[in-house]
């Protein structure tokens, strides 16, 4: 049966190497239990994976853990094993140390908080996506190829309009004064006549070209202006692309905050899950060997020692508590078919209570569970 143990090599630093070094120390090995996974707890790995046919790595996980904790405190000399009858000891001893030494196995509870974590993938933010990306674009590149501020009268829409108004009441005038001078000479035209319009014409001409500067400024004027406002457009479209990646990134750190926490449930429950199985193996290991002392070698069970797994048990309120988290995360993120296969993984474990509980939890979602 595959352990759940987590992997540790060169470097790790923690309780499971401690827990490593305590184990490897009860089959002969003479480890610092420092927490510390050195030289010479690699050397050791390495050394016990050679003898015991293991895939030889200096790492130690689920393989080598299993057998490590198969073997401590064996009875019989260290020779017992699961297809063996222990003479001296009683049925429930020899089954109970039988199933144990064939290594450690997850609980219930263990493999439904690993399921949160698992589950929680499904609720991971998807990678940010702007919104306003190509306005900005847009934005940057009007305002970044804009050309220098340039004046030419003649494209001026409002220089072309005073221009236009002055030639007529240039034209006007100087007709008006041509008019007056003929009238005074008898009807006709005289040069007098001729320069005393032209000048009125000019007069006109020169009053239009000292209104250049005020356009060339009002020009500026809307130049700037123009430029204002692409600019603050785009520093308003940028504030919203800020609020809009921290909204996302406030997304991000609860996600994260809420998956730390999955995973360190898993492994405070992981870790206590295999101290109970340390527990209760040195338990029936000693409880063996007293059974074996008190009876003098008289045989105490049937000779057959069962070595199958004890009878199909129901789910305890904590795992089934961890399982509805895990199909509520599913549920959350839409992902129906995991949630299902989650439920129906546990369907024939579940008490009545139970199966309401999470059959309500659908309902929630407008689903049925599908069994």
């Amino acid at each position: 049966m595959a352990s759940n143990y987590p992997t540790v090599q060169y470097g790790s630093y923690g309780d499971t190497v401690r827990q490593l070094q305590q184990a490897l120390n009860q089959v002969g090995y003479s480890l610092d239990v420092d927490g510390s996974f050195g030289t010479k707890t690699r050397a050791a790995v390495i050394d016990y994976q050679k003898k015991n046919g293991l895939q030889v790595d200096g790492v130690a996980g689920s393989e080598t853990m299993g057998s490590l904790l198969g073997r401590i405190n064996r009875v019989s000399n260290g020779n017992s094993n699961s297809k063996q009858v222990l003479s001296g000891v009683s049925d429930e001893t020899a089954d109970a140390l039988c199933r144990l030494e064939k290594g450690y196995a997850p609980s219930d509870e263990v493999t439904a908080a690993q399921s949160v974590v698992a589950s929680m993938e499904a609720l991971k933010p998807s990678d940010y996506q702007s919104a306003f990306e190509s306005q900005l674009a847009a934005l940057y590149d009007e305002i970044n190829d804009r050309q220098p501020f340039t004046y030419d009268p003649t494209t001026d829409a409002a220089y072309q309009r005073y221009a236009a108004i002055y030639a007529r009441q240039g034209k006007a005038a100087m007709e008006n004064t041509v008019g007056k001078s003929t009238g005074l000479t008898g009807g006709y035209t005289s040069s007098f006549a001729q320069n005393a319009g032209q000048q009125a014409y000019y007069q006109y001409l020169q009053e239009l070209s000292e209104l250049v500067p005020e356009l060339e400024k009002n020009a500026w004027d809307r130049y700037t202006q123009q430029g204002k406002a692409l600019t603050d457009r785009y520093d308003r479209l940028n504030d919203q692309e800020a609020e809009a990646y921290d909204r996302w990134q406030d997304e991000m750190d609860e996600w994260r905050k809420a998956l730390a926490l999955a995973q360190d449930q898993y492994e405070n429950v992981s870790k206590q899950d295999l101290d109970n199985y340390q527990t209760m193996l040195a338990h029936y290991t000693t409880k063996a060997a007293k059974e074996q002392a008190a009876s003098d070698g008289v045989r105490m069970n049937n000779g057959k020692v069962n070595t199958t797994a004890a009878k199909t048990t129901t789910l305890s309120s904590t795992a089934s508590e961890s399982l509805e988290r895990a199909m509520n995360n599913y549920l959350r993120a839409g992902d129906t078919v995991s949630a299902q296969n989650l439920a129906a993984q546990y369907k024939n474990r579940m008490t009545a209570v139970q199966k309401k509980s999470v059959e309500s939890l659908f309902g929630q979602y407008g689903i049925g569970v599908g069994w």
